[in-house]
């Protein structure tokens, strides 16, 4: 009789095994034939009997079975509160909902098959699982393909530009077959890590910091261009209010995720049309090179107005000379210079350590060179 039990239980399995392999063929049948994700999770629910949805690493919804409801709730949590990015194994979500994550070489792209399920207790429910699990992920290896190609398009658009200077006219015809329009305005910043730029390394983890910046201003629905230049990463942001109210946030999201590097960050907020992004990019670059000088623990913005920090990359040696060569014909002591400088101070009823007194000066200098 115990003979007989085993041998009726090894058939049900081996029956269970035989019909899961079929179902795992009918599907890796679709998948190869690149079929719609939606018809995919069709041919999943009539076999599982169950809702199935694929999110990306977003949390915005990609795909469903053609009969399942979208839960509002769901999306609101998967998109602002589930932490997508380190997530290894399956989760139980609102105790109806399991999800799963699709390997991928990349976790910032990858994406997520959710069944409206618990998960599976039988060995062979299990299976079946996994295996619907390793065909998707299959399928999204393609999906991180083509995003990567096409933001690799674009910034390589923008980096031959840079290495190779191209005519507007030329320039604006490739950018508007890809999609972008030289009228757009945008703003700029730059970043670039410390602690690595003495090392062989510094390179590897600039890549790495510019996926995770493209995926917080992917999460945020900020459009962005990146681009890497002098072994820094740089980004156009599209019609962008204040980047000064973003980048602390992205600061602090690299901080998290990369604990043991140093990312400084400078930007520029003046807004200008994407024909002249290589003044936004030098705007950039010369904040980030102030950020970097002064070791500064915030995002440093760049303003022409603020001389000093231009001038505090000067090295003190080629300070001296220039300094020497240009004012030694007038030298006058100490005291006799801040004795006029009061005395200037009291004509003009101003106050020479105010920014916006020295920026009227400044000005009213400028024009009367003009027309004088």
């Amino acid at each position: 009789m115990l003979h007989k039990g085993e041998n009726a239980i090894l058939a049900e399995e081996n029956e269970q095994l035989s019909a899961i392999m079929d179902q795992n063929l009918a599907i890796s049948k679709y998948i190869l034939a690149k079929q719609p994700d939606d018809q995919i999770l069709n041919q999943i629910t009539a076999m599982l009997g169950v809702d199935a949805y694929i999110i990306d690493s977003f949390g915005r919804l990609k795909a469903k079975n053609s009969t399942a409801d979208i839960d509002e709730e769901l999306l609101a949590y998967t998109s602002k509160d589930l932490d997508l990015i380190n997530m290894e194994e399956s989760q139980m979500l609102f105790d109806r909902y399991t999800i799963y994550p699709l390997k991928t070489i990349d976790k910032l792209t990858r994406r997520f098959v959710i069944f409206a399920a618990i998960p599976a207790k039988k060995s062979a429910e299990d299976l079946l699982i996994s295996n619907l699990v390793n065909l998707l992920s299959f399928e999204s290896l393609q999906v991180h393909i083509n995003v990567k190609n096409e933001r690799q398009r674009k910034s390589e658009v923008f980096e031959t530009i840079i290495a190779q200077p191209i005519a507007k006219e030329s320039f604006a015809g490739i950018l508007k077959l890809n999609g972008l329009n030289i009228d757009d305005q945008y703003q700029a910043f730059a970043v670039d890590e410390a602690r690595s730029q003495n090392t062989g390394n510094h390179q590897f983890v600039m890549h790495r910091v510019a996926d995770y910046i493209y995926w917080y201003f992917n999460k945020i629905k900020q459009p962005v261009i990146l681009m890497n230049w002098n072994f820094k990463i740089f980004a156009l942001v599209k019609e962008t209010p204040d980047l000064s109210d973003i980048l602390p946030d992205l600061e602090k999201f690299l901080l998290a995720h990369f604990p043991n590097e140093r990312n400084l960050i400078g930007y520029t907020m003046y807004q200008k049309s994407l024909i002249n992004f290589q003044q936004l990019l030098d705007e950039a670059d010369k904040a980030l090179d102030t950020a970097k000088n002064r070791q500064l623990q915030k995002p440093h913005q760049y303003n022409p107005q603020q001389v000093t920090d231009v001038l505090r990359l000067v090295p003190k040696k080629e300070a001296t000379i220039f300094i020497d060569a240009v004012l030694q014909p007038l030298f006058i002591h100490r005291n006799t210079a801040f004795y006029r400088l009061q005395k200037i101070e009291k004509i003009l009823d101003m106050d020479l350590n105010n920014a916006d007194d020295n920026e009227k000066i400044r000005l009213a200098i400028q024009l009367y060179e003009i027309w004088y």
